[in-house]
């Protein structure tokens, strides 16, 4: 993906996070984004958008969502044993 659809993708799952946060505990709220984005999310999205954690500053990703994008990366590494 290009630099412009990692900047999409960024402001994207900002939304959702903003969207899904309110009135919510931030643990409920992060289970939710990441939850969202595995259900509704194409595979090379995911894999873009985890791949912004490696960037400065996240690639933008507000704290909900890189907290969110960082439990979607976890659960996508392979498993180990």
């Amino acid at each position: 993906m290009s630099h412009d659809q990692g900047e999409t993708l960024v402001h994207m799952v900002n939304q959702i996070a903003t969207n899904l946060s309110g009135g919510r505990a931030e643990a409920e709220a992060v289970e939710g984004v990441c939850t969202h984005l595995e259900k509704f999310w194409a595979r090379a999205m995911k894999q873009r958008i985890v791949a912004c954690l490696d960037e400065p500053d996240a690639g933008g990703l507000e704290p909900l969502a890189r907290q969110a994008v960082a439990r979607l990366g976890e659960r996508q590494a392979p498993k180990a044993g």
